[in-house]
């Protein structure tokens, strides 16, 4: 894969750190009612994940919450952190990310 040098120059500051934080906001999975998901960055590492609310019950004296599990999907190969840019980069508080990913979205979701 070619790497241009606005590539590189995102995926340095990606692992320096200056890209860490929520890219977006956390929001619910239209298709399945309790679930929600979401993506951020965490030491250079882009983590996307998913979880489903916490399910309740009663156990005769109060209303019980049992900790759903949650999972997360890690990019790790460069290209995997470009497309987590291309895809996440126009929600994120960088203008050089912003511009990035601007280039991959379609007229439509624009």
């Amino acid at each position: 894969m070619n790497i241009t040098n606005e590539e590189k120059s995102l995926l340095a500051k990606l692992a320096s750190g200056a890209l860490d934080g929520v890219a977006g906001e956390e929001t619910s999975c239209a298709e399945y009612k309790g679930t929600y998901h979401g993506q951020f960055i965490k030491g250079g590492e882009p983590v996307y994940y998913i979880q489903n609310e916490w399910p309740r019950f009663s156990n005769g004296k109060e209303n019980m919450q049992i900790p759903s599990k949650r999972a997360e999907e890690s990019f790790i190969t460069d290209e995997e952190k470009l497309s987590f840019l291309q895809k996440y980069g126009w929600l994120m508080d960088d203008e050089d990310a912003r511009k990035y990913s601007m280039k991959f979205r379609s007229e439509k979701r624009s």
